[in-house]
């Protein structure tokens, strides 16, 4: 059975050796068992914030600003993010090697294009609903610009009932 009560030493800030060959432990924070980084808040938030800032500033995605978009907005931006670390992983896997394998497993390199594939979906699927893509955008924009038109025809129409009752009511008036 393994001690897991850290000795004196460590406990202190020494650590020292039990056995030659053995390593130190892990800092607090360490990354060494990260590899694709595409679970980890730490390497998913900072890209997700850069990707909500930046279409955020744009003017043409103004109407993302509002508060009960917030939510499918950060859902879309994690998944752009964790395909564009997946993206990243496979790439340098393949360019340590040049098969596109690199040092890993075949079942690691399944796993990462699976990955990627439900991340690139999940993205797709978020742009299109947040009309970040050219055909949702023109899709938004008839639908808005049909919502106008309604609009005005509508106040249009309230326009002339309410000439229509002022002028029924001035020739009351006059007779």
């Amino acid at each position: 059975m393994v001690d897991v009560v850290p000795s004196e030493e460590h406990a202190a800030g020494h650590w020292a050796p039990e056995f030659p060959g053995q390593r130190p432990p892990f800092e607090q924070g360490n990354q060494l068992a990260l590899r694709h980084g595409a679970y980890s808040p730490r390497k998913v938030e900072p890209l997700a914030a850069e990707l909500v800032a930046s279409v955020l500033a744009e003017e043409a995605t103004s109407y993302l600003r509002a508060v009960h978009w917030r939510p499918a907005v950060w859902a879309w931006a994690r998944a752009e993010a964790q395909a564009q670390l997946l993206s990243e992983y496979l790439a340098k896997a393949g360019e340590v090697s040049g098969d596109g394998v690199g040092d890993l497993r075949a079942e690691d390199v399944k796993a990462a294009y699976l990955l990627l594939h439900r991340a690139e979906t999940r993205a797709t699927k978020e742009r299109g609903r947040l009309g970040l893509d050219p055909l949702s955008a023109a899709r938004l924009g008839r639908d808005r610009a049909a919502a106008q038109l309604d609009t005005a025809q509508a106040m249009a129409e309230l326009d002339r009932q309410e000439r229509e009752r002022q002028a029924r009511e001035d020739e009351e008036a006059e007779s």
